[in-house]
């Protein structure tokens, strides 16, 4: 009988690197379940051991530390998001924090149950090289757009991977972190970014709807002006 934490598991792993019958059914029991108050911290940047995470329920976080004591918001984790798969396979350093911001739940696999799973089960080895080589060529992909001078490029792309792969037209995103924050992030000064975003509201590409929401009018031409189409003037640095 399947349980419903089993069917969850089962669910969440549909959407991560082990995602395929063999993988997910010689996985799913070496994961544990952990529970999270508001603020509880999961991963400490620069830690190693490993751990790979799959985010069930809540909203998680993961920063780093800047010099001064700042913290920089990287990205979200919410519910089917996971993390930690490089540590994970190297046993490295994690390279950014991870804490709560509300109650949530996670379920995890460690790195040591995950080394002797596969010592008994050498086909994952397979199945896992072939994701890590799709992964690659997609950072590869997203290399070339950040190369590209000027903000309204890499704004593109950062709105452009909020939209599900199957949306070729209208949808609405929510950006999950603060303009400042989204800057440092892709690079380009505070005042260029909010120029790039009046430009793709005046070229018809998105429209504001709350300060942190849009909805892109257009998602197959986003994705061809985060790839570097001209179709719209750039604005430079």
């Amino acid at each position: 009988m399947v349980t419903k934490d089993a069917a969850e598991l089962d669910r969440l792993l549909a959407g991560t690197p082990f995602a395929g019958d063999t993988a997910s059914r010689t996985l799913a029991p070496l994961f544990t379940q952990r529970e999270m108050p508001p603020d509880t911290l999961l991963f400490l940047e620069g830690e190693t051991g490993g751990a790979f995470a799959i985010v069930a329920a809540g909203r998680l976080r993961a920063f780093r530390q800047l010099a001064g004591g700042q913290e920089l918001t990287v990205f979200w984790l919410q519910p089917g998001d996971w993390f930690g798969f490089l540590p994970l396979l190297d046993g490295g350093p994690f390279p950014v924090s991870v804490a709560s911001v509300e109650s949530s739940r996670v379920f995890m696999l460690l790195r040591d149950d995950f080394r002797t799973h596969l010592e008994k089960h050498s086909e994952l080895c397979i199945h896992l090289l072939a994701h890590l080589a799709e992964r690659f060529r997609t950072c590869l992909d997203q290399l070339g757009t950040l190369g590209r001078p000027g903000a309204l490029h890499r704004l593109a792309a950062v709105i452009a991977s909020l939209i599900p792969h199957d949306q070729h037209g209208r949808v609405e995103v929510e950006i999950p972190m603060s303009q400042v924050e989204l800057a440092r992030t892709i690079g380009v000064a505070p005042e260029n970014l909010s120029r790039a975003m009046s430009r793709l509201v005046r070229d018809g590409l998105v429209r504001r709807l709350a300060r942190r929401r849009l909805t892109v009018l257009n998602a197959a031409r986003l994705r061809a002006l985060a790839h570097g189409e001209p179709s719209v003037r750039d604005d430079r640095q």
